[in-house]
């Protein structure tokens, strides 16, 4: 049925289903319109995820008694092959089993801060979960007297509601939060099947998939940021949601400039700012080779960070540096064009690196005028 339906068809599907959400998590919970909106496309993005190798993760964050479960409630019914479960007195391995149930398909998970004996190993399945290629685990069945090694594969969408922060800050690039806060100055109607409202979007979005458009990065949005929420982008873009496009790009903003103070802190992001300190000289970038040992001086006196020589030099190199052996001692080789490419990688700007991206892109573009200009014939005028 839903593979016969034309993109018009799928995009009003969408965006009726869209509109039923809303008016459900409205009359059910106290999430503002934008969280509402991001808990939607999430749910209806599900539908596309059989043509997908990377799926976040939505995490509904909060203290109880806020809208957590109602709100898994309506994502269940509205997701993608969704399946239900707690992980109250369950072990790894069916934990493990139950994420190969919903196999492209959406795993919703009441008390996720549960897991029995093992939030690390439990971490690290949702974290292989979120790509298709990592997404399995070996099962070893009975079969008589003898043993047999199959692969389960559980690769998905994960919606799980949690209380404590997860302990692999990786899970974090890989998630998209809903934070959830006491509204105790309204009433609320509690979520039901067989709601009209419920019904009625349950049949929209049956069986339901589609492939989800391209969508062009937003301006000032870090790449890994964007990645995360890209599913929830397209989606938006099939339902022609404009206004909340331009809403959740500032909120992505945000979370761009707080990927760069977490970075900044970081032990390779401290080693880039003190060979940024140590090539600045009155205001001014004054490029040349860097000793270790200066390296390790600036970590210490501005961030109280003491480190080796050897994992300096290697950051260094893992940043796209030369580091080489210079006069008995091991030095950085710092190039314009290698300190803007780390820069870029690592989300830091300052003034002084906006300057010299600039410079070096106008170096690029009179080369290329240059260039165009010898290649004329003679006599032939710009």
């Amino acid at each position: 049925m839903a593979d016969s339906l034309t993109d018009a068809e799928i995009k009003d599907r969408l965006t009726k289903a869209a509109t039923l959400m809303d008016k459900i998590l409205e009359l059910s919970t106290a999430l503002d319109q934008l969280f509402r909106k991001i808990v939607i496309y999430y749910a209806l993005a599900t539908h596309c995820i059989e043509h997908v190798s990377t799926f976040p993760m939505l995490v509904l964050m909060g203290p109880m008694g806020t809208g957590k479960s109602q709100t898994l409630l309506v994502v269940k019914a509205f997701a993608y092959r969704a399946l239900g479960f707690s992980l109250r007195g369950m072990t790894l391995p069916t934990i493990r089993d139950s994420l190969g149930e919903c196999q492209d398909g959406t795993a919703i998970i009441e008390e996720s801060d549960r897991a029995w004996k093992g939030s690390e190993m439990f971490e690290a399945m949702l974290s292989d979960r979120y790509q298709r290629a990592t997404a399995q685990g070996a099962l070893k069945e009975k079969h008589g007297d003898n043993y047999s090694t199959t692969q389960v594969i559980y690769f998905g969408a994960t919606v799980l509601h949690r209380r404590i922060p997860f302990g692999d800050p990786a899970l974090d690039g890989r998630s998209v939060f809903i934070h959830f806060k006491p509204n105790h100055n309204r009433s609320y109607v509690q979520y039901s099947e067989t709601d009209p409202l419920v019904v009625e979007g349950r049949q929209l979005v049956n069986d339901l998939t589609f492939q989800p458009p391209e969508v062009a990065p937003l301006p000032g949005i870090a790449g890994s940021v964007f990645d995360t929420q890209k599913l929830l982008l397209a989606t938006a873009q099939m339902c022609g949601d404009k206004l909340f496009l331009d809403s959740v790009a500032e909120r992505l903003r945000l979370e761009t400039v707080q990927l760069k103070e977490a970075q900044s802190v970081e032990p390779t992001g401290m080693v880039l700012q003190a060979l940024i300190e140590c090539l600045s000289t009155g205001g001014k970038l004054m490029f040349r080779n860097i000793k270790i040992r200066d390296l390790r001086t600036s970590l210490w006196n501005n961030q109280h960070l003491e480190m080796q020589p050897h994992p300096v030099a290697v950051m260094a190199r893992q940043m796209g540096f030369e580091t080489k052996h210079s006069h008995g001692v091991t030095v950085v080789v710092a190039t314009p064009s290698s300190l803007i490419a780390a820069c870029e990688d690592l989300g830091y700007e300052d003034e002084a690196i906006a300057a010299l991206r600039e410079k070096l892109l106008g170096k690029d573009k009179t080369k290329t005028d240059t260039e165009n200009t010898d290649e004329r014939e003679p006599g032939q005028e710009g």
